[in-house]
């Protein structure tokens, strides 16, 4: 799934891959009936449709928990992804698989953390909590709106994520006339196919063609973030508790 030197995406298209896979992980060395109890998107970017079929696979190995990234103005920030990530752990160790981090429901008198340090943080304290192929990632988020922005959700773990202002946006560029095309379906489409031909492009630059191997790979140069917020978020190495 790795070559060197980059592939490229247009000419060896064949073997590159965006299929995303949800449910709990098995272990590789052992082949039971419970290792065909996945779902599978051919995409990391979800439609409104499939986000909506995601949730209603609401138990047992997909069954998920929502997790509000919006927290009070005197919570604070390090407080508020640190509370997210235990309620991560919360969450898996009480039985769900689907980890849903949204930024959507909020309000005046809140603000949200960034989907990206969320997602960071919970992906690297399922790893300490020895709990990270029990869960999957999902970003409900406003925050990814290009290839870069899905790029960064997903190498720093996130399992698929679902860009609701992104759509919205669109319908409401349709509304307005801005659009010519009136179905949004159809906007949609080419919309998620620009996303994915920008995540096939990022993939291909550093050799990987599925983004299995790209989730969490955390391929990038942190430039301007405090060595706390890094540490937190995006650190480089993760030591497993005893």
């Amino acid at each position: 799934q790795v070559t060197n030197p980059p592939i490229d995406p247009i000419r060896e298209q064949v073997v590159m891959s965006l299929e995303t896979l949800f449910g709990s992980e098995k272990n590789l060395f052992e082949e039971t009936a419970d290792h065909a109890k996945r779902l599978i998107a051919d995409s990391p970017v979800l439609s409104e449709g499939k986000f909506t079929q995601l949730l209603n696979y609401n138990e047992g190995d997909f069954a998920h928990e929502v997790i509000d990234l919006n927290y009070p103005l005197d919570f604070g920030l390090k407080n508020a992804i640190e509370d997210i990530a235990a309620k991560a752990v919360a969450a898996v160790r009480s039985g769900k698989v689907i980890l849903i981090l949204s930024d959507r429901a909020i309000a005046k008198d809140k603000m949200p953390v960034h989907a990206a340090l969320a997602t960071g943080a919970v992906h690297h304290r399922l790893i300490v909590e020895g709990e990270r192929c029990n869960a999957n990632i999902v970003v409900q988020t406003a925050t990814a709106r290009d290839p870069h922005h899905f790029a960064v959700l997903l190498g720093y773990g996130a399992t698929a994520i679902y860009p609701y202002l992104a759509y919205e946006a669109i319908n409401d560029m349709v509304r307005s006339g801005e659009l010519t095309e009136q179905d949004t379906n159809k906007l949609g489409e080419k919309y998620r196919g620009g996303i994915n031909k920008g995540l096939y492009k990022v993939m291909s630059k550093m050799g990987i063609s599925s983004v299995a191997s790209y989730r969490g790979s955390q391929l990038f140069e942190i430039v301007g973030l405090a060595d706390e917020v890094v540490e937190l978020c995006f650190r480089a190495t993760t030591s497993r508790v005893k």
